[in-house]
């Protein structure tokens, strides 16, 4: 992402101080002139598309056989996606994870090799204010930033005795063309036909204003130079510009109802709530979420989802519940319950069929009042080791899954004036772990895309939740834990860095409790009278750290984590081979 912007400014600013730069781009016969002039033999520019795994691997060997070595990745590349979560297509949706998520993991996972060979390396990833605060209108954009976040932390971990860094670069606000040339408006704002389009011009021109008055990017291409130059150990995170340096430590340290606060008083600037009818309250008419409830639930088939079906039919409630296999699995699920659980075939991963579904129930039922988001599963491997198709599945599933649903529902709770969207998270969608890098990706994603519905769909009535289970006992670690095939097959270099801690991490698993808590909390977001609360915590391991990590600096949280096992022993990871990388 040299081309223009905060990655042009930092390869002109790196070169000039007297290091080589090879400034990858798209399209460098249009744009390399104007990056490389005056530094023509420091800039050399390469033709990139961090979309395209195999040119990726073709570049990075080209470089390493013209200059020997490669000593930091500056993981620059990406754009913006401008408009409601409820708006963005499924093609908009992939293509901002393809380019802003997976284009920085198979950019690193491709140099990684040569780092671990050499027992130094500097992996910087440029995350945004966007990836620890998300907003209206720049939700599915937040989301690809929370996950840059969640998996670079993960990933610091995993390399931490390897001699190589992970750093996060955090932008604020600046004058730049990511505003005018890399924010991509979604396709129904820019025609019309959105449901939004009384409040997203409004904002996208206050957006675009206020954006003129911010500083250029020379801040940030300074803090990517003196990132590249430190010799000291670097830190997890770099924020970069008065916002992101004020207002990030403020989010990480204050509760969701005091930073709603804040944003409604108008204390944060532009990080106040937009849409001016966004804090109305219920209608006098308002529903009655008693008995009764008609609730749509993906994932039921087992565990979480199975035990929450069956507490909410028993307290009164009609439930569909949705599963991939209903001829395997329903029988369990609906025992006792044959007149209030009806089992449904759907693969959250087919938006034809998740919209199909959605119609069948309201053909039905003529409503839907709750949707409970809770398919999903668990992949468990090194960064370093995943593939594109696992990788695929777990966004596929735990992130596009919910918000697929999301989508299909919202136009019939526009149409009642209420409904509730419960989104399962996880402990990992706010604390990230070694092996679950997109894992704890996609449930960050979750998290950011949640937090930015809820204020964009208040209006109408409708309240969204995160729930955050911490660890409980359930199939999630056997059944739904989906283990890199590189380890499976033997290949992995962090084979015996896996085998202990897949070994503890099912060891302990079979000591937590089982699934009733997280039930009884779904069926009581279901009937609860009063508005949901943004995020449901469940599980005192989940309340304990999260209130931890909010009192604790990263460096304090680092030390800590790392204290209690969380970084590999430096032999349990394999160098790396110059050859393999080649």
């Amino acid at each position: 992402g040299a081309s223009r912007g905060f990655g042009a400014a930092a390869a002109r600013l790196i070169a000039s101080r007297g290091n080589i730069v090879v400034a990858t781009m798209c399209n460098p016969d249009r744009d390399a002139a104007a990056v490389t002039a005056g530094f023509e033999e420091r800039i050399h520019p390469f033709a990139l598309d961090v979309t395209d795994r195999d040119g990726i691997h073709a570049t990075v060997a080209a470089v390493l056989e013209r200059f020997g070595h490669i000593d930091a990745l500056i993981n620059n590349a990406g754009y913006g996606l401008y408009g409601p979560i409820e708006d963005a297509s499924e093609e908009e949706a992939w293509r901002e994870l393809n380019t802003n998520v997976l284009g920085q993991w198979r950019v690193a996972q491709a140099i990684l090799p040569h780092f671990r060979a050499r027992c130094r390396g500097k992996v910087v990833n440029v995350s945004s204010t966007a990836g620890r605060m998300a907003g209206p209108m720049t939700g599915m954009y937040a989301a690809s930033k929370h996950c840059v976040e969640a998996m670079s932390e993960s990933l610091r971990f995993e390399l931490v005795n390897t001699g190589v860094q992970v750093c996060i670069v955090e932008p604020g606000m600046f004058a730049s063309d990511w505003q005018t040339t890399n924010l991509d408006v979604c396709a129904a704002v820019r025609e019309g036909t959105s449901v939004y389009k009384d409040v997203v011009a409004q904002q996208l021109e206050s957006f675009r204003e206020l954006a003129k008055t911010r500083p250029g990017s020379a801040s940030v291409a300074a803090a990517m130079a003196d990132i590249v130059e430190l010799k000291q150990r670097l830190p997890l995170r770099w924020p970069v510009g008065n916002d992101a340096t004020h207002m990030l430590p403020l989010r990480a340290m204050v509760t969701d109802e005091v930073w709603d606060y804040l944003r409604r008083s108008g204390a944060l600037g532009y990080w106040r709530a937009p849409i001016d009818n966004a804090h109305a309250q219920p209608p006098a008419n308002a529903w009655s979420y008693g008995t009764g409830q008609v609730v749509l639930m993906t994932g039921a088939s087992r565990g979480f989802g199975e035990a929450a079906a069956r507490e909410i039919a028993s307290r009164g409630n009609t439930v569909i519940a949705t599963m991939r296999n209903p001829d395997r699995d329903a029988a369990k699920v609906v025992e006792g319950f044959e007149d209030s659980i009806h089992p449904v075939a759907l693969d959250v991963t087919d938006a034809p069929q998740a919209a199909a579904v959605v119609a069948d129930v309201i053909a039905r039922y003529g409503r839907i009042d709750a949707l409970i988001n809770n398919a999903g599963y668990g992949l468990y491997g090194p960064f370093e080791d995943l593939s594109e198709a696992e990788v695929h599945r777990q966004l596929n599933t735990n992130f596009l899954g919910q918000w697929r649903m999301m989508k299909a529902v919202l136009p019939q709770m526009r149409v009642q004036g209420h409904g509730k969207i419960v989104n399962v998270s996880s402990l990992s969608g706010q604390v990230p772990s070694p092996l679950m890098a997109f894992y704890a990706g996609s449930k960050h994603a979750v998290e950011a895309m949640s937090e930015a519905a809820a204020d964009e769909v208040r209006r109408w009535g409708i309240q969204v939740t995160i729930m955050e289970p911490g660890m409980y006992r359930s199939d999630w670690q056997t059944t739904n834990l989906d283990v890199c095939e590189r380890f499976r097959s033997g290949q992995s270099p962090y084979q015996r860095a896996m085998e202990k801690s897949l070994e503890g991490f099912r060891r302990l698993a079979i000591t937590r409790p089982g699934s009733d808590a997280v039930a009884a909390a779904m069926a009581d977001a279901v009937q609860l009278q009063q508005p949901l609360p943004l995020r449901w915590p469940i599980g005192n391991d989940c309340v304990s750290l999260l209130r931890q990590r909010r009192a604790l600096t990263d460096e304090q949280w680092e030390q800590q984590m790392l204290a209690a096992g969380w970084g590999f022993a430096r032999d349990d990871v394999e160098s790396g081979s110059l050859a393999a990388q080649v």
